[in-house]
C-alpha cells in the first residue's frame, strides 16, 4: 500500500470514529441530540456542495432524477443517526462501532436478492459471526445491569444494526440506479441536505408547539459533528479512490480500524471497561470483517 492511502485509510476511520466520541460528549454537554443532528446535516451538506461547487451548480438540473429517493435515504439518516446517538450514549462507544460496521452483512444479503451477487459459506460463516459479535459486545456483566435503570439497553445496538443496514442498502441500490462519477457529490449533498430539511422541520414544530429552544452549543455541537461527518466520507472516497486499492479491502481495513480506535478512545476517554464477552466480541467483529470483505 502507499503512502498516501495509509494515510487517506487512518483519517477516514479516525473521522468515522470520532463521531461516536462525539454523540457521547453530546450526552455530558446536555446537547439536544435531535438539533445537534440536525446542523450536522445541514454542515454536512453545506461542505459538500462548496467543496466542488462549479461542478454541482451546473449539474443542479440532474437532481429531479434523484430526488425523491434522496429525500426518502435523508430521512433514514437522520433517524439511524439518532438511534447512533442514543446507543453511544446508553450502551458506550464500542457497542456503537460494532453495531454500525457488523450492518453491512443486510447490504450483503440484499445485494445477493436484488442483484444476484454471489454468497459463498465463507460470507454466510461470516454473517453469523457479525451477529454473535454484535450481541457479544453489547451483553453487560450483572454488576453493570443493576447500575443501568434501563435493562433493555441492548435494544439500541440491535436497532443501529438493522437501521445502518438499511442505511447502507439504500447506498447500494444508489449506486446501481442513480450515481455516477459525476453526480456523485451532488448526491450525497441532496441526502445530506435532505437529512437536514427533516431535522430543520421537527426542530421547528418542537420550538413553536414544544417550546424546546436551540441552544447555542447544540448548533457548535452539530457544526463540529458534521465537518467530522463530511470529511470521514471524503478520505473515504480518496481511499477508494487510490489506484490499485480494492474497495474490499478498504472497506474491511476502515471497518476494522474504527472497531479498534472507537474501542481504545472509550477506554481513554470515558473509561468504558469492556467484559471478557465484550472482547471476544470485538475480536469476532474483526474477524467477521475479514471474512465478509472476500
Amino acid at each position: 500500500m502507499t503512502g498516501d492511502l495509509i494515510f487517506n485509510l487512518i483519517l477516514a476511520a479516525a473521522l468515522s470514529s470520532l463521531l461516536y466520541v462525539i454523540l457521547k460528549i453530546f450526552e455530558r454537554f446536555k446537547i439536544y441530540n435531535l438539533h445537534g443532528l440536525t446542523f450536522n446535516y445541514l454542515t454536512a451538506s453545506t461542505f459538500a456542495f462548496f467543496a466542488n461547487y462549479e461542478a454541482n451548480k451546473l449539474m443542479l438540473p440532474s437532481v429531479n432524477n434523484f430526488g425523491g429517493f434522496a429525500l426518502v435515504v435523508g430521512l433514514m439518516f437522520i433517524i439511524v443517526f439518532y438511534v447512533a446517538a442514543l446507543t453511544a450514549q446508553k450502551a458506550g462507544i464500542a457497542v456503537t462501532s460494532i453495531a454500525g460496521k457488523m450492518s453491512m452483512i443486510i447490504p450483503i444479503t440484499a445485494g445477493f436478492f436484488l442483484y444476484g451477487d454471489h454468497i459463498t459459506g465463507l460470507r454466510i460463516a461470516g454473517m453469523v459471526m457479525a451477529l454473535v459479535a454484535v450481541y457479544l459486545s453489547s451483553a453487560k456483566s450483572k454488576s453493570d445491569e443493576t447500575e443501568h435503570s434501563d435493562k433493555r439497553i441492548w435494544i439500541y445496538p440491535v436497532l443501529l444494526f438493522i437501521g445502518s443496514g438499511m442505511v447502507d442498502t439504500s447506498i447500494k441500490i444508489s449506486e446501481h440506479y442513480f450515481i455516477t462519477p459525476e453526480n456523485q457529490n451532488l448526491f450525497f449533498c441532496c441526502l445530506f441536505g435532505a437529512a437536514g430539511i427533516f431535522g430543520s422541520i421537527s426542530t421547528l414544530y418542537q420550538l413553536i408547539f414544544k417550546k424546546v429552544k436551540i441552544e447555542l452549543k447544540s448548533v457548535i455541537g452539530g457544526i463540529i459533528l458534521g465537518v467530522a461527518n463530511y470529511y470521514s466520507l471524503v478520505f473515504l472516497v480518496n481511499s477508494l479512490a487510490t489506484k490499485g486499492a480494492e474497495s474490499a479491502l478498504v472497506f474491511a481495513i476502515v471497518n476494522m480500524l474504527v472497531v479498534f480506535f472507537s474501542a481504545v478512545l472509550a477506554f481513554f476517554i470515558f473509561k468504558e471497561r469492556p467484559t471478557k464477552m465484550n472482547l471476544a466480541g470485538m475480536l469476532i467483529a474483526l474477524i467477521a470483517i475479514l471474512v465478509l470483505s472476500y
